[in-house]
């Protein structure tokens, strides 16, 4: 029983000492740089994260980019097709089909291309039309709306009243266009 007892105390003072080094070890990495370092790498952590969410929301309308442009070609194109035309044809279809609806004779058109082309971007060619309407006041006010509301880019620059006869109001409408070559 004494030697149990010798034993079990042998193995208490290992114990103790075990523990007892593992204190002196724990005060020791407590003082040490290695505890400074790791509030430090935790400052550093936290800098670092902010900075990658700051990037993030600075990034963020540029995600999906490559559809955003691609949407972009297509309306520029629509547009195009829709707005501008190839040829003096189309535009006399337009203006033809315009001064119908309103009611308004079209009596003389004039295309005038000899703008200065020097702020046009390339592919594009600027165009000057003059055209003569008469009809009564409303059916020239309503051609006039008609011209400014059509899809086909036609933007009246002026109008002009060249006298009345007969309750028949001419008017000489001055607009501007641009044509599209084939590129």
């Amino acid at each position: 029983m004494i030697g149990e007892l010798r034993d079990l105390r042998t193995q208490l003072l290992i114990v103790a000492g075990v523990l007892l080094l593992a204190d002196v070890a724990a005060v020791g990495v407590l003082v040490s740089p290695l505890a400074s370092g790791r509030a430090e790498r935790q400052k550093q952590y936290e800098t670092l994260r902010l900075e990658k969410m700051e990037k993030a929301q600075a990034t963020a309308p540029a995600r999906g980019i490559h559809e955003k442009i691609e949407t972009t070609r297509k309306q520029e194109s629509d547009f195009l097709n829709e707005r501008l035309t190839r040829h003096y044809s189309a535009m006399s279809e337009q203006i033809s089909h315009t001064a119908k609806e309103a009611g308004v004779e079209v009596s003389r058109v004039h295309y005038d291309d000899s703008l200065s082309q020097r702020d046009i971007p390339a592919g594009f060619q600027q165009l000057s039309i003059t055209i003569q309407v008469r009809g009564s006041y409303e059916q020239d006010i309503r051609f006039l709306n008609a011209m400014e509301r059509q899809k086909m880019m036609l933007l009246v620059d002026g109008v002009s009243f060249s006298g009345m006869k007969d309750g028949q109001l001419t008017v000489q409408v001055k607009i501007s266009t641009f044509l599209r070559s084939d590129q």
